[in-house]
């Protein structure tokens, strides 16, 4: 199905699944982005990102290319801050 999907620009959310290698490689050749869904029982993947967000935390996240994303409620709209 990813092979068929115009993905480009996207952000692609998929569940544990998604931690395979191949379907990484299918949405990052199309130039989209992903959020995985990452369990205990992938052993090194989960002890290695259970790592650096640790590490991000404790320095602000300096030294490491992130960018966040933020919406406040505010009274019947929304405030986006990138």
């Amino acid at each position: 199905m990813l092979k068929i999907l115009e993905l480009s620009g996207c952000i692609v959310t998929i569940d544990a699944i998604g931690c395979q290698k191949e379907i990484i490689k299918l949405i990052t050749q199309q130039n989209a982005d992903y959020v995985i869904t990452l369990k205990k029982n992938q052993g090194n993947l989960y002890d290695e990102v259970e790592k650096l967000f640790k590490s991000g935390i404790s320095t602000g996240f300096e030294g490491i290319e992130h960018s966040t994303y933020k919406t406040e409620e505010a009274g019947h709209g929304c405030k986006i801050s990138l």
